[in-house]
């Protein structure tokens, strides 16, 4: 059995603490103060890393493109970039240039997700992840990217 990632831990308990009743992400005031993270972009950063440190470059297989992300926060709307190209994978909080998919989610939600405690079509059913500009890009993260918060799975490589 693999030890427990730290990061993934680090996502969980962020998850746990914004948490609401039936497991449904609840808005968070303190949200920039919660389990020792200084500020909404610590947390971003973190949820980032963890999604860079889940590409699976063999599953994109050659493709490219960019996922903007806009993430409702109690300190306003944050923007980071995902971009995959030749088989690897950068963040950034800013673009030059033309995203290929738009992402809005609020940021409980987005930690949600990370940890696998949410599923992206659930959270896009019920309005809560919002998709403009390539929806079939976009659809592509689940693939790229895929569930990595499983107690099996393993940052940059394939389950075990």
């Amino acid at each position: 059995m693999t030890a427990p990632d730290p990061m993934l831990e680090r996502l969980r308990t962020l998850a746990a603490g914004t948490s609401g009743s039936g497991g449904a992400a609840a808005p968070r005031d303190d949200v920039d103060h919660v389990n020792g993270v200084d500020d909404v972009d610590a947390v971003l950063d973190l949820v980032f890393a963890w999604f860079r440190a889940c590409f699976r470059p063999s599953r994109a297989g050659g493709r490219s493109g960019v996922f903007h992300y806009e993430v409702g926060t109690p300190l306003g709307v944050r923007h980071r970039y995902v971009a995959v190209t030749d088989g690897t994978c950068t963040i950034s909080r800013t673009l030059d240039g033309t995203p290929d998919a738009t992402i809005g989610v609020a940021l409980d939600d987005l930690v949600a997700l990370a940890v696998g405690a949410a599923k992206g079509t659930d959270a896009f059913v019920s309005g809560r992840l919002k998709i403009s500009g390539d929806a079939f890009f976009a659809m592509n993260w689940i693939e790229w990217f895929g569930s990595r918060s499983r107690d099996s799975a393993r940052p940059g490589g394939e389950t075990a």
